[in-house]
Formats: structure tokens, C-alpha cells, sequence
């Protein structure tokens, strides 16, 4: 494949990364609007260096935009292209951790003679949190140089083109202290007459409530596991792999990804008096569709595994966390009956 034609698959690359990026359950945008600092060399070109300096800052759901200051260096090469210009750019899941994607576009001039370079790029990343204000990243983008700004999306002979490989230092700028939460109240699994109250209540044989409240106690002892994305074990969990494994543990198999245990069982409808222990909840977090899962613990409560790892939620209470959820719960599933 010639370098003409890196483009396209480069950029579905990216676009399908940013969909699955995009389904990690709540983005996690504690660390909000920063500033970021780039170093880079192209692959094919060794002596070729990006610098850049910018601000970013969350947009809607997922998304962030940013501005830049950026710099080639390429004193080196036999045709010096050194510029300095500005470039905008817009990533999908980049303020958190985990992979994103990335474009971005700017023009600059050029050192030697004053002419300007249009240029843009595409690709992907992987975000590590180091400090909870501070995370370092590794990106790699398909970038394009259009020599003289001519026909600014089509490659021109003459044009520089290739793979780039990055780092990134990004710096959060503190947000406003959100006010103190009340501790979340513990769990006390159902006595053998809550049990037989409950299964007639809902018309369950008592078994089945008692395997319900197994399974909402496996999923409590994980309380405090580390979000990982993709993780279905005590090294850490994302939201169906907690819900899954706490059924298995039990014996039903679910199926692994957050749509499709909405499929599982019967529905319920999203009411807290029609809802009992164990019965799966799905949010809409980013579009129409479900997107993350928990497990319905009783009193309005719930378990998932979201940004901040395996934790206690409220349906019921009027904190603000409590309302983003309410205003996202879309459907219920019960599983044992």
C-alpha cells in the first residue's frame, strides 16, 4: 500500500476506536480543561521533530477541543521545511484514561521562504493517569504537510506524509470542589423471613430470591475494585464485566457486553417499587442505546463499576450524582425469577 492511501484506513481506525472509547461507562472528566505539552518525530524521517503547546477543554459527552502552538524542526533534511503555525484539534475520550482518538488541523509558515504549509493529521492514543491533575499519553497519527496550502484535502506530489508517533503531557486545571457526599449505607442481606416476604411480595419462589441476594453479595464484596476497561476479575472490573462475573459466580452466564445482558431475562419497567434485588439496570450514558449496566441493590440503590472503580449509587436520593443517573436509567432486566 503506498503512503497516498494511509489515509482512509487510518481515519475508520480511529473512528471505530472512538466508538468503543466512547462506550467506557461515564467519561471521566474530573481532570476538565488543561494544558497540554507534545513531542514527536516522524517514522519515516527521523529528523523531522513536532513540538506543540495548547489548552483543551471537554465539549459535549465524550468530545474535547483544543488550540496548539506547533513547531516543526527539520533543519536537518536536504529540503527545509521548518514552520511554526497554530492548529486546532478534536479528540474523543482523550481527557481520562484508556485509548481515544485524535484529528487535527492548522497552517503554518515556513522559515525558509515565508510560504504556507496547511497541514493535518489523524489518529490514535492511549492515555495514563500519573497524578489525579496530570496523565502522560502515546499517540500515533497519519499527519499530512500540503506544501503551498494546494487543494488543502487532496495529497499533492511534492506533499510530506507519513506516520507520526507522539508524546503527550496533559495538566488539568483543578475544578471547583464539589460539596461532601453522605457515606453510602451498607448492605444487610435479607433475613429468611425478608425472604419469604419478598418472594411473595414480587411472586417468586423464595429460592430464587435467595440466589438474587447471593449475587447482589458477591457483587458488594467487590466494593473499592479499580475500573479497568474490559476487566471482568479482582484485578478490576468495567460495568458488564462486574454484573457478569457476580452471576457466574452463581452459575448464570450473561453475556459480556452491556446491550446484550439488557436482552437477558424479562423486562422490567424503570420503577423503583417494581424493581427487586438483583435485577440489572441499564443507563444511557451516551446516545439512545444502553451503554452501562448495574445491578439493583434494594432501598434505591444500586452497584457499578464507573470511573471511580466499584461503588454504591443511589435512584433515590437528591445529590447531584444521583440525578445524572436518575435522568439516565432507561430500562431493567430480571434475570433469576
Amino acid at each position: 500500500m503506498s503512503r497516498t492511501r494511509y489515509a482512509r484506513p487510518v481515519a475508520g481506525l480511529a473512528l471505530r476506536a472512538a466508538l468503543v472509547a466512547a462506550c467506557v461507562a461515564r467519561p471521566a472528566r474530573a481532570q476538565g480543561k488543561g494544558f497540554d505539552l507534545s513531542y514527536g518525530r516522524w517514522w519515516s524521517d527521523g529528523g523531522a521533530i513536532l513540538y506543540s503547546a495548547g489548552y483543551h477543554r471537554p465539549l459535549l459527552g465524550p468530545f474535547d477541543g483544543g488550540v496548539a502552538l506547533a513547531h516543526v524542526d527539520d533543519h536537518n533534511a536536504l529540503d527545509d521545511r521548518t514552520q511554526t503555525g497554530a492548529e486546532v484539534s478534536l479528540g474523543i475520550a482523550r481527557v481520562g484514561r484508556g485509548p481515544y482518538a485524535v484529528g487535527s488541523a492548522g497552517f503554518g509558515l515556513r522559515h525558509a521562504d515565508g510560504a504556507l504549509e496547511a497541514s493535518w493529521s489523524a489518529g490514535l492514543g492511549w492515555a495514563l493517569p500519573v497524578f489525579r491533575f496530570a496523565s502522560v499519553s502515546l499517540e500515533a497519527r497519519y499527519r499530512v504537510e500540503d506544501q503551498g496550502a494546494r487543494g488543502f484535502w487532496r495529497l499533492q506530489p511534492g506533499d510530506r506524509r507519513g506516520l507520526v508517533l507522539m508524546g503527550r503531557v496533559a495538566i488539568g486545571v483543578p475544578r471547583a470542589a464539589a460539596p461532601p457526599r453522605a457515606p453510602a449505607p451498607t448492605f444487610t442481606p435479607p433475613s429468611e423471613d425478608s425472604v419469604e416476604d419478598l418472594s411473595r411480595g414480587f411472586g417468586a419462589a423464595p429460592e430464587a430470591a435467595r440466589v438474587a441476594a447471593d449475587i447482589v453479595q458477591t457483587a458488594l464484596d467487590a466494593m473499592g475494585t479499580p475500573y479497568s476497561w474490559g476487566g471482568t476479575d479482582a484485578n478490576g472490573y468495567d460495568c458488564s464485566g462486574l454484573v457478569q462475573y457476580a452471576y457466574e459466580q452463581h452459575g448464570i452466564i450473561l453475556p459480556r457486553i452491556s446491550r446484550d445482558q439488557m436482552r437477558m431475562g424479562r423486562p422490567v419497567e424503570p420503577r423503583l417499587d417494581a424493581l427487586r434485588p438483583g435485577d440489572v439496570l441499564g443507563f444511557s450514558v451516551e446516545g439512545n442505546g444502553v451503554t452501562h449496566v448495574g445491578l439493583y441493590v434494594g432501598d434505591g440503590r444500586f452497584i457499578h463499576s464507573a470511573s471511580e472503580g466499584v461503588k454504591l449509587s443511589s435512584l433515590s436520593a437528591t445529590d447531584a450524582d444521583s440525578e445524572w443517573w436518575r435522568r439516565h436509567w432507561i430500562a431493567a432486566r430480571r434475570i433469576v425469577q
